[in-house]
């Protein structure tokens, strides 16, 4: 095992040059943390701004549950900008889904349309490693991207609340969870989906089309899982991140099954 995770992280590396001379890949990895870590919250000093004080009343936000500890201690308008934060926030735990399938659709369906790939599904390789190395080659920056623009975000954020609400917003209890804990396995997952279709997909374009679907449901997670880290306990999240552990082991089975290396190399050659 030993040696093939070293083969794995040989092609890892290689993998990882080549998709950086992409530039579509270079302009996604570096135009989506700008708009979501550095655009997104930039926006909250100007909500602030152009909407008034006694735009919200108590009665808007009675029904709300507690978002930050100090909920009680808000104005309305308070709890309106860390509403509107949590918005943002989930907005952008896009970016762990969105890193990938530009570099996961660059790795497979992008080196089939360079006609590229045909040396590697012929190499000694297995295809354990091959999948492996692929997993990592999109895992590995699309998680430290998103982490490292996760903390841009809540550093912007508390910065533009500070002044307005005396307090900091970030990091809390569901920040931490769903970016640190359960982002990656979005990231796996949507990394995993884009294997499977790339290697069916008939150039780029298309595999980012198809991958683009698993967006939708897993949105649907997050704000699912928001719900519940704010609505019950804590560790409701170990019962989520259970079923998303089990979603990536059935993929990584499912890839390991359907990964034809037979078909892509007639593929390219066709």
């Amino acid at each position: 095992m030993g040696l093939r995770l070293r083969k794995a992280f040989l092609l890892t590396q290689k993998e990882l040059k080549e998709s950086l001379r992409s530039k579509e890949v270079i302009l996604i990895i570096t135009l989506m943390p700008l708009m979501f870590a550095v655009i997104m919250p930039l926006c909250i000093p100007l909500v602030n701004f152009t909407i008034p004080t006694e735009a919200f009343t108590e009665d808007d936000f009675e029904s709300f549950p507690a978002l930050v500890p100090y909920w009680d201690e808000l104005d309305p308008k308070g709890r309106f900008l860390i509403f509107f934060t949590m918005i943002f926030f989930e907005s952008f735990l896009l970016l762990p889904m969105i890193l990938p399938m530009a570099i996961a659709g660059d790795s497979i369906a992008g080196e089939r349309e360079r006609k590229t790939i045909e040396s590697l599904i012929a190499s000694p390789l297995t295809t354990e490693e091959i999948v492996l190395g692929k997993l990592m080659t999109t895992m590995i920056p699309s998680v430290l991207i998103t982490w490292f623009s996760g903390i841009i975000f809540m550093v912007i954020a508390d910065l533009s609340l500070y002044g307005v609400i005396g307090r900091l917003v970030f990091p809390n209890m569901m920040s931490a969870v769903l970016l640190f804990g359960l982002s990656p396995f979005f990231t796996l997952i949507t990394t995993q989906t884009m294997i499977i279709v790339s290697t069916k997909a008939s150039g780029m374009r298309e595999a980012q089309q198809l991958g683009s679907l698993v967006v939708i449901p897993l949105y649907l997670f997050i704000l699912g899982e928001t719900a519940l880290l704010v609505l019950l306990e804590a560790y409701w999240t170990a019962v989520t991140s259970s079923i998303l552990l089990l979603c990536t082991i059935f993929l990584l089975l499912v890839n390991l099954k359907i990964f034809d290396r037979e078909y892509m190399i007639a593929s390219v050659r066709g």
